[in-house]
């Protein structure tokens, strides 16, 4: 009965859009944001009692008419991440209703840099932010927090980056003063929109664009590096490749490894979002004795990316690189939904996990911690993969 009322809502979502005043929409979209929660969470009350998700819900349906449409919103990305599931979440991004300001920034060792901005301030990039317009940067991170579903630090400095470049997010935060401008740092300004385009940096080019950042929209790929007698193989998503089924990848690097010198086998999972867990069993062939066996975390491995590295570390693999945005422990296995009014999309979580290894903590720590940091990024270095490669 709950999936033919989900079902129902969807199919009336046109309808109300057009028909219905615009306060009732929003309402409408709250209605159906909480009972899809409410109905298909595994436990949405882990980390905020039923009553305060309450008040939450009666306090914005009554502040609605006073509010505007992207504060709604962010109101109801809040109440999202209640849940303290970083698979529960309501994407802002999702939305028109959300811009960009032609910035890009990252967190690094040396704290927020600016990586990208508008082609005519190329030499901003690399700028460490200390703030934006008049608040600190601790400041806006602490202000944001509560608008992003995490379940770690790390989880938020991956995450981040998306909110902070939005000037609907900072000015409802009351970080960014002025709608058309954002200031960096007290001196530098940048436009809401930049006609010139965007500069990223450091210019990733051949022959130092470095292993991890290559071929991002493949799901696995292996490469041999003579030097240190290693076979890397970069695994960025959970999925089965049509072009190179797992059976045939599998056979491929059996055959790599029986073709070359190898002391060492490097699995990247740095930059692994998830998707199916079962996958990495069926591309991994049996690897000779003898070789050592390394495995490559950070901030962005997640979800079934994260199952993989734990997995790889039950059976022996040292672990190296940041500590991992997802919880050993937790929910996942998520379905998708988008509210009917505004449009905006979200997911939920259907299952509760229990991890393999370091189960009860915030984040699988691995064997060897290395930092990320913009001194070896603008000169487009990898200490994780050089950690590995010093593994014993």
């Amino acid at each position: 009965m709950r999936t033919l009322l989900v079902v129902a809502a969807l199919l009336a979502g046109p309808y109300l859009a057009g028909q219905t005043p615009r306060d009732e929409r929003w309402r409408g979209d709250l209605d159906f944001l909480v009972s899809t929660l409410q109905a298909r969470h595994p436990n949405l009350y882990t980390r905020v009692p039923a009553a305060q998700w309450d008040e939450a819900v009666a306090g914005l349906r009554e502040r609605i008419p006073g509010m505007t449409d992207t504060q709604v919103a962010m109101e109801l990305a809040r109440i999202t991440a209640f849940a303290g599931d970083a698979h529960t979440t309501l994407n802002l991004r999702s939305s028109a209703l959300f811009t960009s300001l032609p910035l890009r920034v990252q967190w690094f060792e040396e704290g927020w840099v600016v990586t990208g901005m508008p082609a005519d301030q190329p030499g901003l990039i690399g700028t460490v932010l200390g703030q934006l317009d008049n608040t600190a940067m601790a400041e806006v991170v602490e202000k944001l927090r509560p608008y992003v579903s995490y379940e770690n630090e790390w989880w938020l400095r991956a995450q981040a980056p998306n909110y902070l470049i939005s000037p609907e997010i900072l000015v409802n935060l009351g970080v960014q003063l002025n709608r058309n401008a954002l200031t960096l740092n007290g001196e530098a300004v940048v436009p809401a929109a930049a006609p010139s385009g965007i500069t990223a940096g450091p210019i990733l080019a051949q022959p130092k664009f470095p292993l991890w950042a290559r071929y991002g929209g493949v799901a696995y790929w292996f490469t041999y590096l003579p030097e240190s007698r290693t076979l890397y193989f970069k695994y960025n998503s959970c999925v089965e490749m049509p072009v190179m089924p797992a059976a045939r990848f599998r056979g491929e690097l059996a055959a790599a490894f029986a073709a070359n010198a190898v002391d060492r086998f490097v699995v990247d999972v740095r930059n692994n979002g998830g998707g199916d867990s079962r996958i990495l069993g069926r591309l991994l062939p049996v690897v000779p004795e003898g070789v050592k066996r390394v495995v490559i975390t950070g901030r962005q491995t997640f979800s079934s990316g994260l199952s993989a590295v734990a997995d790889l570390m039950r059976s022996g693999y040292v672990s190296v690189g940041e500590p991992t945005g997802g919880r050993p422990s937790g929910f996942g296995e998520v379905l998708g939904f988008t509210l009917p009014n505004s449009g905006l999309r979200g997911q939920y979580s259907t299952r509760v996990f229990r991890g393999a290894v370091q189960a009860d903590s915030e984040t699988l720590t691995p064997d060897v911690v290395v930092g990320w940091t913009w001194g070896a990024a603008s000169q487009e270095l990898d200490p994780f993969l050089e950690a590995a490669l010093a593994v014993n």
